[in-house]
Formats: C-alpha cells, sequence, structure tokens
C-alpha cells in the first residue's frame, strides 16, 4: 500500500477532478486503499443527495476499483495513542480524521488529503501530500 485516499480526495475523483484523476492513473490500483470509513463518509453524503441510487452506483465503481481498508485493532490501537498524544498538546481532530489518519500510519502509506487539520503536521510519523493544492503533487513531509 503506497497512499491512502482521504474522503476529500474521494470525492474529487468522483466528481473527475482532473488533478486528481491524472494522479489515481500515475499509479497502480494495488498500491492505492480506501479506509472504510471513507465509505461510510461517501455513502452518508449519498444519502443526503438529490441523486441517491446514482451516487450509491458511483461509489460501488469506486469500491471495485481500489482496496477497502477494514478498521483493525491495529489501527484502533494507534488512534488511541495518537489521540492522546494531540489532546495533551491541545491539538484534538475529529475522531473520523483521525481513524482514517491512523489507517494510513498502520499501512506505512501516505495519506492524501486536502483537509487542514490533517494537513497540518501534527501527527508523528504522518505523510501527507494534497492532490488538490495549488501545484498539486508537492508532497508535505511530517514535521
Amino acid at each position: 500500500m503506497r497512499y491512502v485516499l482521504d474522503t476529500n480526495i474521494a470525492v474529487a475523483a468522483l466528481n473527475l477532478h482532473p488533478a486528481v484523476l491524472a494522479r489515481l492513473e500515475a499509479v497502480p490500483a494495488a498500491e492505492l486503499g480506501l479506509p472504510l470509513l471513507v465509505i461510510g463518509e461517501l455513502t452518508y453524503g449519498a444519502h443526503r443527495s438529490r441523486r441517491v441510487a446514482e451516487n450509491l452506483a458511483r461509489i460501488r465503481s469506486l469500491r471495485e476499483s481500489f482496496p477497502v481498508l477494514p478498521v483493525t485493532e491495529g489501527v484502533i490501537e494507534r488512534y488511541a495513542v495518537v489521540r492522546s498524544e494531540l489532546e495533551s498538546q491541545g491539538r484534538p481532530k475529529a475522531d473520523f480524521d483521525l481513524v482514517i489518519a491512523c489507517t494510513a500510519l498502520q499501512h506505512g502509506a501516505v495519506l492524501v488529503t486536502h483537509d487542514t487539520a490533517l494537513l497540518d503536521g501534527a501527527i508523528a510519523g504522518l505523510v501527507v501530500e494534497d492532490w488538490l493544492a495549488v501545484g498539486a503533487g508537492r508532497d508535505l513531509l511530517p514535521r
């Protein structure tokens, strides 16, 4: 696993964002993973949309294109440690964001996100890329 996609990047892919599609085409599908929580967030969004059936079909297609990464005991253990560390520093994160980030950490993968809360360098060891940033493709390394 080389990359783990956050929800906002998956949404950009579903919406055919050119920069995200170009990056996805350059990486073998086996090197990309979608955390199960991302699927949950996408499915929630589909059910709130005006085109529920169409959006659910698009999500199914995405699920068939990339491995879905489950929430494992290892991810949860990492989440507990990282959450504790961040809260002690006064830098808490939303639970879903943190579990998605810990999924990337657990797989030794780069988290691809456009979420400023995850791009801030607060999570030790997390390597992130923002494929939607101006000049997309720049890497943001852990601080």
